[in-house]
């Protein structure tokens, strides 16, 4: 019994490692392409291809299934000078949230 249990440890934690690592992968490239896509929408420029992880957690898709819910990071900019972040929330492989903060012109001064 034991060596069973040791067999299942050696084959099923690397499997269970390629799979996370995988399935990393396939949201971060997700994440890139939709960073891509609203900063292209929004007349931004993604810097740096940069999208880096800032969080990994339980969540729940929106159909209530269990999904590792991932937050990325990434810089962007308007002018290509000015130097802005957002964000994008991964639920899965798919995206739930893309944070960007207004042109400055578009920002509303209220007196």
């Amino acid at each position: 019994m034991r060596e069973l249990i040791e067999t299942i440890i050696l084959i099923g934690l690397p499997a269970v490692t390629v799979l996370f690592w995988f399935s990393s992968m396939r949201a971060r490239e997700r994440a890139i392409t939709v960073c891509r896509l609203t900063c292209k929408n929004y007349d931004a420029q993604l810097l740096d291809q940069t999208v880096s992880l800032k969080r990994i957690r339980p969540g729940r898709d929106p159909r209530g299934r269990m999904q590792l819910e991932r937050l990325y990071c990434f810089d962007y900019s308007y002018d290509g000078i000015e130097r802005m972040q957002g964000s994008i929330t991964m639920k899965g492989p798919y995206s739930d949230l893309v944070n960007l903060e207004p042109r400055p012109e578009e920002l509303i001064v209220v007196n």
